[in-house]
């Protein structure tokens, strides 16, 4: 049983059980840096992942059999590929989308120059944003943007900012909040129906945010030294650092049901952080530099463990009323 899968930088992929603590490795032709995985994302169905190399291709993975089941090639550097549908998107870094069905290109379309990152929103759409590529917003039906972001204002100096988009991502139920990690270490928050502009901004740390994920509740973000931080939507003046990574963090992923956050990067190591209470309580030495992670939809804990655990909770409060009452009646001064 699976909880993780991981990309590595020579073309592997590793899947990490967290409950016997053993990985499983599965390779696509030779161990070489020409396939190495750029972006790793899940099927609709949660049953495939699509794996996109560095030698332009996209390669089809099926989860529950371990094999490579399809193939996609194209030319261009590619960037990342998921599913909307019955379709396949394909993204490259030059701004070309090619949409795939029954294994042909239907269409492609141009989202601009210099694209860093691409995501699918929750609601079917895509949002893009790269080098002095604005925050997009992408309808798949027309291929033309919804949403285009503004700059925020000239600084101090009068002097304009520099737009470089490094990573983006949203909560799991409203997709009109984006949030965005940006080159020059600013974290940003828009709400596409407010405004064109972010409605929160902010410098965190000194180095580029490579790396954005969240729920309904939280947005964590990672950069290239390490730093992994916890934002609460309902109070985003203050980011929480969660502490143990050590070197760049290339990909953050999130539990869909559980409070745990898994982190890799070029440390070779993968680690798993409980939300709630901020430790890590999962770390693996998977020998190569890795690019993506995600979660299965397996559970890391059953309900007879969760079960457990509340009753010892449970029991240590009985215990201690108990102890309290015994202390009452034994009081001397009585």
């Amino acid at each position: 049983m699976t909880n993780l899968w991981v990309a590595t930088d020579l073309g592997s992929l590793r899947g990490v059980c967290l409950k016997t603590e053993q990985n499983t490795v599965v390779t696509y032709d030779e161990i070489s840096t020409k396939n190495e995985i750029v972006s790793l994302t899940s099927s609709e169905n949660g049953q495939e992942l699509y794996c996109t190399l560095k030698s332009d291709l996209v390669n089809v993975f099926d989860m529950s059999q371990n094999i490579y089941v399809n193939q996609y090639e194209m030319e261009g550097d590619l960037l990342t590929a998921f599913d909307v549908g019955e379709q396949l998107l394909t993204v490259a870094k030059n701004g070309q989308v090619y949409i795939w069905r029954d294994e042909e290109v239907a269409a492609k379309f141009k989202i601009g120059e210099n694209i860093d990152c691409c995501m699918k929103s929750h609601d079917g759409k895509i949002v893009s944003g790269g080098k002095e590529n604005e925050l997009k917003v992408w309808d798949l039906e027309t291929q033309k943007p919804i949403f285009t972001s503004k700059n925020v204002p000239r600084d101090n100096l009068d002097i304009r900012v520099p737009v470089w988009i490094k990573s983006i991502t949203s909560p799991t139920s409203d997709s009109n909040i984006l949030c965005v990690g940006t080159h020059y270490h600013q974290y940003r928050q828009y709400d596409i129906r407010v405004k064109r502009r972010p409605i929160i901004n902010k410098l965190w740390e000194e180095l580029p945010i490579i790396s954005l994920t969240a729920n309904d509740t939280h947005c964590y973000l990672a950069n290239g030294k390490g730093d992994i931080g916890q934002i609460d939507f309902r109070n985003p003046e203050k980011i929480n650092k969660l502490r143990g990574a050590v070197g760049s963090v290339r990909s953050l992923a999130l539990h869909a049901r559980e409070p745990y956050l898994a982190s890799v990067g070029l440390d070779r190591h993968l680690r798993v952080h409980n939300t709630i209470t901020k430790e890590v309580e999962h770390k693996f030495y998977l020998k190569n530099k890795m690019n993506s992670v995600l979660f299965t939809s397996e559970r890391i804990k059953e309900k007879e463990e969760e079960e457990d655990v509340w009753e010892q909770l449970e029991g240590a409060v009985v215990k201690r009323r108990k102890l309290g009452v015994e202390w009452l009646q034994n009081d001397p001064d009585d």
